[in-house]
């Protein structure tokens, strides 16, 4: 039932999960991505701060070379170990930077990697060649736009648009401030020279108005508050001065000396420059810090939907196993209650009952499973407490009715006794006063056939549960006890004892043990041929106890005939029809069950059956002081055969006539004596 509940709740469990990791998975990646563009905002920060120090390099650059590269370059020298400096963190940060399969991400970084080997060719080149002063600012704005378009790293992976909004007023006004920075190195280098020619002032015009452009773009894209920050900032005497020196060069272009002082420009512009710079710091900064928010959120995000999803799951499990358990729990209850009613308390009740007199019969008290719900379950519980009231009371209502059967054959048992004791004694006193061989012969066989009658009455008591109500006192001899169920079968003629045994029986079991035997030694003697011996034997057992083996030569029993009849030995069935069919069985399976013996059959060599019976040690002990029943000794011969009587209370011998009388009688008198105290 659990696994089939489990298998109804597992589709939305499994679509729970499925869901869910989806969630999760793109959260997750979400993550990533913003992970990755912040790691790319990092090596922006750092390729902005290298773009600066190139620049720098650049003006520089200029102004030595417009002194015919002579005069002092420790400044250069400054300069460039900036720039390398600079170059190594670009370097370091971009190797953290994911690839992917991104192709423009892969060639910008490719740029990148090699860029330092670029700028050191350009040095060798300014160093050991005749470039002029135009020649070399462009050949460095050349390189100086190659890593600005290789910074330009964040546009293929940006999804956001505050972040894109950012960068995007970051690259305009780098590229400003770029504008600006070759303003310096163009006039820089005028001055220095003294003079410039028309291509030297057509690139510093052209500079200017790129400048002026790209401002005007920053200024209508950037978020209002860069914008303010930028006209709180770049604004002062310097950028007037800039503005009011490059227009007195450019009306002076055409004249041969420019009067203007190189230093006093150069120093002035880069104060501009610096200004310039700070808003380029901070527009760095504003995409940094953007960049982290969205990480942070994206965090965030994971983390918030991962718990959402576990305590959906945890949810789903609970309800699950709280479902399961309120329907499990209730039928593990039931089929616990069940089994341990059918196992365990049912049988009780009814071997209760069945060991029950009567007069002892008491209304068994009903136990519920306990289970009170109103569901089906609970539905199910109380038609099995039906069911179970209904079978208590059947069983005790049929054990009511087997107990008023029991009363019955023990007064029918009872009646007959009486009525059968009242014909052994006339038939005594018949005997006693007749001379007649032939007469006493039948008179002997009348009294036979009323010894089993009594034996068949107390068959009734067995049935009844009964035991006999005269028992003896003393121990008596085993082979009288023999002799005693030998006088109780019809056909005792052919009942041969041999190798029998001295020994004692308990006098409380006299009575039941010669009832036993004599119905194994009736069935024996009934299932096998009249002209056949039934051959009884006896031997002391080495652990205490006493065998007796009863051995016929009849047609025997198929093996699993004798593997039932010894079950019905070993666990009697209770009283019905089929028992009157079995009787012998029956009362022999009782009897040895009251005592403690065990009878078992086996096949018998060459043929016939061989009946077992196992007297505990508590019942037979050797021979000792006793009391016997009155009657006669058996005398037998060589061969062990039974060849006459003698009486052992007095040591004469008997003559032939007197034998046979008294030899009935013993039969008789030992079957009576033996019910007697």
């Amino acid at each position: 039932m659990r696994t089939q509940l489990l298998a109804v709740v597992l589709i939305p469990i499994i679509t729970a999960l499925v869901l869910g990791g989806l969630r999760i998975g793109s959260a997750v990646q979400n993550a990533q991505d913003i992970d990755h563009v912040h790691q790319l905002v990092r090596t922006v920060d750092k390729g902005t701060g290298l773009l600066q120090e190139l620049e720098d390099e650049r003006d520089l650059t200029a102004l030595y070379v417009a002194a015919e590269r002579t005069g002092d370059t420790s400044r250069l020298d400054t300069q460039r170990s900036q720039v390398n400096a600079a170059l190594a963190r670009v370097r370091a940060e971009a190797a953290h930077v994911h690839r992917g399969t991104n192709p423009v991400l892969a060639t910008r970084l490719a740029v990148l990697d090699a860029f330092g080997g670029k700028v050191t060719s350009l040095r060798h080149t300014v160093d050991h060649s005749k470039m002029r002063l135009l020649s070399v600012v462009n050949a460095y704005t050349a390189l100086i736009a190659e890593l600005t378009d290789a910074l330009d790293l964040l546009t293929p992976d940006i999804a956001h648009q505050p972040l894109a909004v950012r960068a995007g007023a970051l690259q305009t006004f780098a590229q400003a401030t770029e504008q600006a920075s070759r303003q310096r190195a163009l006039l820089g280098g005028a001055l220095t020279q003294g003079h410039f020619d028309a291509n030297e002032a057509q690139s510093l015009t052209l500079a200017s108005r790129q400048q002026q452009a790209l401002i005007g773009e920053f200024r209508s894209g950037a978020p209002p508050a860069q914008r303010q920050f930028y006209e709180r900032t770049v604004t002062g005497s310097d950028v007037n001065k800039v503005e009011m020196l490059q227009k007195q060069v450019l009306a002076r272009q055409d004249t041969s000396s420019l009067r203007l002082d190189a230093d006093e420009w150069f120093d002035t512009m880069t104060s501009k420059l610096e200004m310039m710079r700070l808003v380029e710091k901070r527009l760095v900064g504003s995409v940094e810090d953007e960049s982290s928010r969205e990480r942070h959120q994206a965090e965030r995000s994971v983390f918030i939907t991962s718990l959402v999803v576990l305590l959906i799951l945890l949810l789903t499990f609970g309800v699950t196993h709280v479902v399961v358990q309120s329907i499990v729990g209730p039928l593990h209850t039931l089929r616990d209650s069940a089994l341990d009613i059918t196992e365990r308390r049912l049988p009780a009740v009814v071997q209760l009952l069945r060991g029950s007199s009567d007069a002892q019969l008491e209304a068994i008290k009903f136990e519920p499973t306990g289970i009170n719900s109103t569901d089906e379950i609970g539905g199910v519980a109380h038609a099995f407490d039906d069911v179970h009231r209904d079978s208590v009371r059947l069983a005790f209502e049929q054990a009511q009715l087997r107990g008023r059967i029991n009363a019955m054959f023990v007064n029918l048992s009872q009646h007959s006794q009486s009525l059968v004791e009242r014909q052994l004694e006339l038939i005594d006193h018949l005997e006693n006063g007749e001379q007649d061989p032939d007469l006493l012969a039948s008179l002997f066989k009348l009294d036979h056939l009323a010894t089993r009658m009594r034996r068949n009455g107390e068959n009734l008591l067995v049935l009844a549960g009964e035991e006999a109500g005269r028992r003896w006192s003393a121990p008596v001899r085993l082979v009288d006890v023999l002799r005693a169920a030998t006088s109780e079968v019809e056909q005792y003629q052919r009942v041969q004892l041999r190798g029998l045994v001295t020994a004692d029986v308990d006098g409380r079991a006299v009575n039941d043990i010669v009832h036993l035997i004599a119905e194994l030694l009736e069935n024996a003697a009934t299932f096998s041929s009249p002209d056949t011996e039934v051959l009884v034997t006896s031997r002391l057992l080495s652990g205490g106890g006493a065998r007796v083996e009863i051995r016929d030569s009849g047609i025997g029993m198929t093996a699993k005939d004798l593997e039932e009849a010894n079950d019905r030995l070993l666990n009697p069935p209770v009283v019905d029809v089929s028992v009157a069919r079995r009787m012998g069985m029956f009362v022999v399976g009782q009897l040895s069950g009251r005592h403690g013996i065990r009878v078992q059959l086996r096949r018998s060599s060459p043929r016939g059956t061989t009946a077992a019976v196992m007297l505990p040690q508590n019942l037979v002990r050797e021979h000792g002081d006793h009391m016997d029943p009155p009657g006669l000794s058996a005398r037998y011969n060589s061969e062990g055969r039974l060849t006459g009587w003698r009486n052992y209370d007095a040591p004469e011998q008997l003559n032939d006539s007197a034998l046979a009388k008294r030899a009935y009688r013993t039969r008789r008198h030992g079957a009576r004596s033996a019910s007697k105290e």
